[in-house]
């Protein structure tokens, strides 16, 4: 009786080789260091994969730096064109606000 109580218990134990972050991408990994509190295991998985990360996906490289400021301020470039909805006239609507 005690040589299957024994063996119960160590069914319980384990071990385990894998590491919590060996299956995830590094777009997935990239896509936590955009947040504003990036937990440490993350960054040091980002740091031991030696990635490059930008905009939440990998890069090869950085982009480089470009200055959007002028005399008047800070400048930044519009949006695409293609994302902005388009506002429909709803006079001819059976509904009133």
């Amino acid at each position: 009786m005690k040589k299957y109580l024994i063996l119960f218990a160590l069914s319980f134990t384990s071990s385990s080789y894998g590491n919590l972050l060996d299956d995830w991408s590094n777009d997935d990994l990239c896509g936590w260091m955009e947040s504003a509190v990036t937990p440490k295991y993350i960054q040091t998985e980002v740091l031991k994969r030696e990635i490059i990360c930008y905009g939440g996906v990998e890069v090869s490289s950085l982009p480089s730096a470009e200055d959007h400021s002028s005399q008047n301020g800070t400048v930044f470039p519009s949006p695409d064109p293609s994302l902005i909805p388009v506002i429909t006239n709803d006079i001819d609507k059976s509904y009133s606000y």
